[in-house]
């Protein structure tokens, strides 16, 4: 008997393939090696130094979040190398967070100030995945508004914590410091209104600029030497690789540096005149801001000429410097602000230079595997806020570790992941996130502005509509005649 060929079907549609999940990075047993190998040399010197309980104590916190991050990293697909280094940073932070404590208990507030920056964090990372309307006209705009009502209730509501700058709001028992979070949001805005088109126009480049004014003038007003320095930076860091034309980063570095220039012989000579001092109150106000200013750059070159002023803490950072040695010393000199501006020489001192330079080398790394996120990123928006939160991480680290140890003037910001600072380990977490959620590579297209295309959206669907309806009216007004011929 012949065997019948079976047809095929050529009406049946084809079966939709399920599409294959993302195989994950997997590096093996390495974040838990290294995890548990600096836990062990923390314990060990935790041990020598006796605060013990407090390490002990805080390894809850940073357990949950290492090991939790990691997890979610490792499922997103993001970059785990980038994560590791951050993760040990932080085991380094906590170490000398710990170190500094007066007795050996159990730190409440630093595992309150760990716990918020992981929640914030998680936040921050999640709204940047879901959120792509942040890149649109609209929300650059709202962005900017933000920015600005938290300069506002800065200067209305702002009050100084430890007799430094009036940069903090009190909210019950907690101290929030909003322009550690202005940093985030001018990120965001300098990539909406530059990198959501492939070659941003006048306006929008003129609309940057202003905006960088604005928080250039608030910085000012409220005496934010190192921040002021952070947005700048920034500034001339996105005009020099996201607008094309190099003409145009030229024109803006000249006149940033004759401005500064006029800006500092006006100072001065407006120092010569008035003495220092005026009974006018706006201009006490302005003359004020000037000299404190001033008194960082006078006290780093010559800090003897005011040893038990302005230049105590620059010489008692140095004197830490040198009474440290490669494995950590037994001294202990006394630093004004040891847990956030002058982290850093205690670390030296306590720790030795040999975790010092541990400390360098991983922030060096967390700028090699930055630029590794930015050069892979494939949307001109997302690479834009890549390059701008690992600018500004790398870059407040630079300068708060040259300040300290005497390249620089002290500035007041804090050192990433070291310090104590409540909002500053918030915005830091909440750079890592998103830096960590862009390198997964599975996000919106940024390049896109989102307000225009949901307004030609409208459009289209009206024009649709209509045409539809102009369609149904041909085909009953044809029915109508028809059916009439035929009676």
């Amino acid at each position: 008997m012949a065997m019948k060929k079976k047809t095929p079907n050529l009406t049946a549609k084809p079966k939709k393939k399920k599409p294959a999940r993302p195989e994950l990075r997997s590096v093996g047993s390495q974040p838990i090696l290294l995890f548990v190998l600096f836990q062990l040399v923390s314990l060990l010197i935790m041990m020598v130094s006796g605060r013990t309980t407090a390490y002990l104590s805080m390894l809850v916190p940073l357990v949950i979040i290492t090991y939790g991050g990691w997890l979610i990293v490792s499922r997103i697909g993001a970059e785990i190398t980038f994560f590791i280094n951050a993760a040990m940073l932080l085991t380094f932070g906590t170490m000398i967070q710990c170190m500094l404590l007066k007795e050996d208990v159990v730190p409440k507030s630093l595992i309150l100030i760990y716990a918020l920056s992981a929640g914030a964090g998680l936040i921050a990372g999640f709204l940047y995945r879901r959120m792509p309307g942040i890149a649109s006209a609209n929300g650059t705009a709202a962005l900017m508004v933000l920015s600005v009502i938290l300069y506002l209730a800065t200067l209305i509501l702002g009050a100084a914590v430890g007799g430094g700058v009036r940069n903090w709001i009190r909210i019950g028992g907690m101290s929030i410091q909003p322009s550690e979070f202005n940093k985030c949001i001018y990120v965001l805005v300098m990539a909406g209104l530059l990198c959501t088109k492939p070659s941003p126009g006048r306006k929008r480049i003129w609309t940057s600029i202003g905006f960088t004014l604005v928080n250039l003038g608030f910085l000012g007003i409220q005496g934010e030497f190192g921040t002021f320095l952070l947005i700048l930076c920034t500034f001339l860091a996105f005009i020099f690789l996201f607008v094309p034309d190099i003409r145009v980063f030229l024109s803006v570095f000249s006149v940033i540096a004759a401005a500064g220039a006029a800006v500092t012989a006006c100072c001065m000579a407006l120092l010569r005149v008035t003495g220092g001092t005026s009974e006018f109150g706006p201009m006490r106000f302005v003359l004020a801001q000037i000299k404190k200013i001033s008194n960082r750059f006078v006290y780093w070159l010559d800090p003897a000429s005011d040893a038990q002023g302005a230049g105590y803490q620059i010489l008692q950072a140095r004197k830490a410097l040198l009474n440290s040695n490669l494995f950590g010393s037994e001294t202990t000199t006394p630093l004004s602000n040891p847990t956030n501006d002058m982290v850093f020489p205690a670390l030296t001192e306590r720790c030795g230079l040999l975790i010092a330079l541990t400390v360098c080398v991983l922030f060096g790394l967390l700028l090699v595997r930055g630029t590794r996120i930015y050069f892979r990123c494939r949307d001109r928006y997302h690479q834009a806020v890549c390059a701008g939160l690992c600018f500004q991480l790398i870059l407040q680290a630079f300068i708060i570790i040259g300040g300290s140890i005497g390249m620089f003037p002290l500035t007041g910001i804090t050192l990433p992941l070291i310090s104590r600072g409540g909002s500053s380990l918030m915005s830091t977490f909440i750079f890592l996130s998103v830096i960590l959620v862009i390198s997964s590579g599975k996000l919106w297209d940024g390049r896109r502005d989102y307000s225009s295309y949901e307004t030609k959206l409208q459009k289209a669907r009206a024009v649709h509509s209509n045409r539809i309806s102009s369609l149904r009216d041909r085909s009953r007004r044809r029915t109508g005649v028809d059916n009439t011929g035929e009676s």
